[in-house]
């Protein structure tokens, strides 16, 4: 099967474009926040940017265009320069499998977020069971290997026992499950 390779977190400073933040930056509007570890490191790591210096927008919804390129990111890619500022992680993630590359501006479901988490770790094996989730019966076909692996390996935890995966994923959600994703990816 095909490799992507990704960088480890922590062990080398790549900034992505945006604002320039030290580790573990706190954001006004991340204060207190639930992912508020999550967003601090991910924007710390280069892989999401804030939308100010001070302002992370954590329960807007994230786009699938913010995926692709976070996600490029993490694979090394410059997604500098690009005709709009998601072109080079659609590229990537196109050339790579990791998505289709349609809709960039649309927000981004819970279950379009684990099937491109899951296909960017090339497809493993889909272990778990969704019983323990009242809405496990709604996960399209499409994404259902994906959100078994993603619930067995703890990167997508639910919400008061529901997966809501046709729900938009906010910014904090996805630094979350980004977060737990790579950290999964480094073991």
């Amino acid at each position: 099967g095909r490799t992507i390779r990704h960088r480890a977190i922590g062990k080398r400073d790549r900034k992505g474009p945006g604002v320039q933040v030290k580790r573990n930056a706190v954001f006004a509007d991340a204060k207190g926040h639930w992912a508020q570890n999550a967003i601090g490191n991910t924007v710390a790591e280069g892989l999401f940017s804030s939308v100010t210096d001070t302002s992370f927008a954590p329960n807007t919804s994230a786009t699938r265009g913010m995926l692709m390129t976070v996600l490029a990111r993490y694979a090394g890619t410059d997604t500098t320069d690009g005709a709009t500022w998601y072109e080079k992680g659609m590229e990537w993630a196109k050339t790579n499998g990791v998505s289709d590359g349609t809709n960039p501006n649309a927000d981004i479901t819970r279950e379009q977020l684990v099937t491109m988490l899951y296909r960017y770790a090339d497809v493993p094996e889909a272990g778990g069971t969704l019983d323990a989730f009242a809405d496990a019966d709604t996960v399209s076909a499409y994404a259902v290997d994906a959100m078994r692996w993603a619930a067995a390996n703890g990167i997508v935890n639910g919400s008061h026992g529901r997966l809501n995966p046709q729900g938009n994923a906010t910014r904090a959600q996805v630094a979350a499950m980004l977060m737990r994703f790579c950290e999964k990816m480094e073991r």
